[in-house]
């Protein structure tokens, strides 16, 4: 069990960018996952207490303590800048996925957009050691963003035996579907051309695989209500 820091230093610039939370109430407990990116040379290892309740805070899921977590560092075309790009290191985004507990948890909410939410902090497990870029075999995962069609039948059929994970945000107006293909361990300097394959197939279809686009669906997401746990 990590140790638990009750103050926040004040916030200076956002280290942080949080996307795509889920999460899930049952009775004082709330269960999240999210993905984090940084704009700066920072990142995250192990994480610390007082990291990820500062993250809870600027996704504004409820208050509460955070109990445990995991991380889970993988690379992404879906947070770059430019998909096109030859360069194998610019193709491919770093970025982490947190799961975490809260307890005692008040004033819960589901957020109301797919992201980003800026945050602040300072991995304390974090080193100058690790690299921020990608590395040459790195976890690789496709996420994509529903479009008009709803239809992943020809990511079913090329999983084969791969973990193809979807999730449905419950927002006011509609649900909105995200699929996440992870395409597990890859040698990235040769894998760029089977990568871009599988976003030729996404495009047409009913998925887009850039973070403009979530960034942009975010100004007509309405947040919805908070509940209060009695």
């Amino acid at each position: 069990m990590h140790e638990e820091s009750s103050e926040f230093d004040s916030i200076e610039s956002a280290n942080f960018s949080l996307w795509s939370p889920v999460c899930r109430q049952d009775g004082s407990d709330v269960s999240c996952r999210f993905d984090v990116t940084s704009p700066e040379f920072l990142g995250i290892n192990q994480a610390d207490s007082r990291l990820l309740q500062g993250f809870v805070q600027a996704m504004d899921v409820c208050t509460g303590t955070v109990e445990k977590w995991s991380v889970q560092r993988f690379v992404t075309p879906y947070y770059t800048y430019s998909t096109d790009t030859e360069n194998w290191q610019d193709a491919f985004r770093l970025a982490w996925r947190v799961t975490l507990s809260i307890s005692g948890a008040s004033r819960y909410r589901q957020c109301g957009k797919v992201g980003p939410y800026p945050a602040d902090g300072l991995d304390s497990t974090w080193t100058d050691e690790l690299s921020i870029l990608p590395l040459e075999q790195e976890e690789v995962v496709i996420i994509a963003n529903e479009g008009p069609v709803r239809d992943i039948s020809f990511l079913e059929e090329r999983s084969a035996g791969r973990h193809l994970e979807e999730i449905e945000y419950d927002f006011p107006d509609s649900p909105v579907r995200q699929v996440r293909y992870h395409l597990g361990a890859m040698h990235l300097p040769t894998s760029i051309d089977a990568v871009r394959q599988i976003l030729d197939q996404c495009r047409p279809r009913f998925m887009v695989s850039h973070s403009s686009v979530a960034a942009g669906r975010s100004a007509w997401q309405v947040p919805a209500g908070w509940t209060e746990i009695r």
